[in-house]
């Protein structure tokens, strides 16, 4: 189970590109997966090399993990950034991956949130589960919701100070795992920017 969910982390922490089908440049649609999600006007969907980029320049404290990161992650249906990258901060970012049960299949969304957690403590300094597992509704879905506080660290030396938060939301065989990131501060970007987003998906059931 453990090298399943060390993926299922790295796709959590990664950003990447996810080709929008839609008459609206603000809007991804995927009528494939069933969502719907609107980027806000100023913010940034990212590319699959800024996507590569950012994985390269975060250090964890695992770096055997690090390079399986690196090398077997997968990009997100989409990812959108609030500033375009490079930005030489925490970017607020929102990401949607969506991937299946598996070895998973049974689990609640509760279940398969915590079975992350291990992995991200071992990843980050400072590691902090702020909101423990909970039961939220996403798109009208039984859903799970977690956030985490931690310290990101950049080869130069420099740390920023992090809170990731995570929703999980089955549907069918698989589940969309939504992930978003922000300055703990929140000076570069608000969780209430995040929730405006989340507030705008719609899944088909």
């Amino acid at each position: 189970m453990k090298p399943y969910i060390n993926m299922f982390v790295a796709a959590v922490l990664i950003l990447g590109a996810g080709s929008a089908v839609a008459a609206e440049p603000d809007v991804y649609n995927n009528p494939t997966a069933g969502l719907e999600v609107t980027k806000p006007a100023d913010w940034s969907y990212v590319t699959a090399a800024q996507n590569m980029d950012n994985i390269k320049g975060v250090k964890l404290k695992d770096e055997e993990f690090h390079a399986a990161m690196q090398k077997y992650a997968t990009a997100p249906l989409v990812a959108m950034t609030k500033y375009p990258m490079p930005y030489d901060d925490v970017n607020p970012s929102f990401k949607v991956n969506l991937k299946p049960f598996g070895g998973l299949k049974g689990k609640s969304p509760q279940d398969i949130i915590s079975l992350v957690m291990p992995q991200f403590k071992n990843a980050f300094q400072d590691f902090v589960l702020v909101q423990p597992p909970k039961e939220v509704f996403v798109s009208g879905i039984e859903s799970a919701y977690a956030r985490m506080n931690y310290t990101v660290e950049i080869p130069d030396g420099r740390s920023f100070q992090t809170t990731s938060e995570l929703w999980i939301v089955p549907r069918g065989d698989y589940f969309f795992m939504i992930g978003a990131g922000t300055r703990q501060d929140e000076r570069t970007g608000s969780r209430e920017e995040i929730q405006d987003i989340l507030a705008s998906l719609k899944i088909e059931k």
